[in-house]
């Protein structure tokens, strides 16, 4: 039988960059009940997932007394969570949850995952990524948890960049950290830190500026032990005179990635999408 441990979460790639907050124990809850799904097929009908504190506890490795506060507090403070996805063109927000029950004496909890969600939460969508469990159940910050699903979606160039006001949009601190320093020092270190101790991430990330401003952050990372193979270079164009020592992905410059890139495309997304343009005119 597999273990709750062992089980696989994935998410739409739409869902991992919307623009959420939610506490440790929630985002345990979403997770451990997103990993009961089989990502190839739609959610059930009713969209009603049943979680008990033993096996919340195996997961994260709680003392059962825990798990079971835990569950109860975690499955009520999600009802009134939402999220806010904007695909460049329009705006949407949702809930995750329509419904909660807490089983009293039996230690498990019943959660219905609003419809809306639904497609975000399986294979039916494009682009989406899946990981093990296990990878994130030791992390005790909410933070760290966001940031590796947002490097996991780059697992095959080792590269992420994001737009600093994107970054804060998605974690949903727009009006908190208005100095780069306390945003690196409550958020970004101790998350970085975290995953490389207990994700078997090796990651390095640095600030790009314009001018005097944080624009950009830039995180390049790998499994420990494993080395990620460079994306095959498309045949360069012969006007441009790029700068050598510029990053790239998939052969395409950043600034090239940013003055070409439409709305809602990431920089990896819209690197492929150049790429293969300029593979086509030759």
């Amino acid at each position: 039988m597999t273990q709750p441990i062992d089980f696989v979460v994935t998410k739409s790639n739409a869902l991992i960059q919307a623009s959420y907050k939610l506490s440790l124990n929630e985002q345990r809850l979403v997770l451990a009940c997103v990993a009961q799904l089989d990502g190839r097929k739609p959610l059930p009908k009713d969209n009603l997932f049943t979680l008990s504190a033993a096996d919340f506890a195996q997961t994260y490795d709680l003392p059962i007394d825990q798990a079971y506060e835990a569950l109860n507090e975690a499955s009520q403070s999600l009802y009134d969570r939402d999220i806010k996805v904007f695909d460049g063109k329009t705006k949407e927000r949702f809930r995750w949850i329509y419904h909660v029950k807490y089983h009293e004496g039996e230690g498990k909890v019943t959660i219905g995952f609003s419809p809306t969600i639904s497609p975000y939460l399986t294979m039916l969508n494009k682009q989406f990524t899946s990981y093990q469990i296990r990878r994130v159940a030791s992390l005790n910050s909410a933070y760290s948890i966001r940031l590796f699903e947002m490097l996991s979606q780059y697992r095959s160039t080792g590269l992420f960049i994001v737009k600093l006001d994107d970054f804060k949009a998605w974690l949903e601190i727009e009006d908190k950290y208005p100095r780069f320093f306390d945003l690196c020092r409550r958020i970004l270190d101790p998350a970085v830190k975290e995953l490389k101790k207990k994700s078997n991430l090796v990651i390095d990330w640095r600030a790009i500026k314009k001018g005097r401003t944080v624009e950009r952050l830039e995180f390049t990372f790998r499994e420990e032990g494993v080395q990620i193979s460079a994306a095959p270079t498309p045949k360069p164009e012969k006007k441009t005179a790029a700068n050598p020592h510029e990053k790239r992905i998939y052969g395409v410059t950043v600034s090239d990635i940013e003055k070409d890139a439409r709305p809602g495309e990431t920089y990896e997304s819209a690197a492929m999408r150049i790429a293969a343009e300029r593979k086509r005119a030759g």
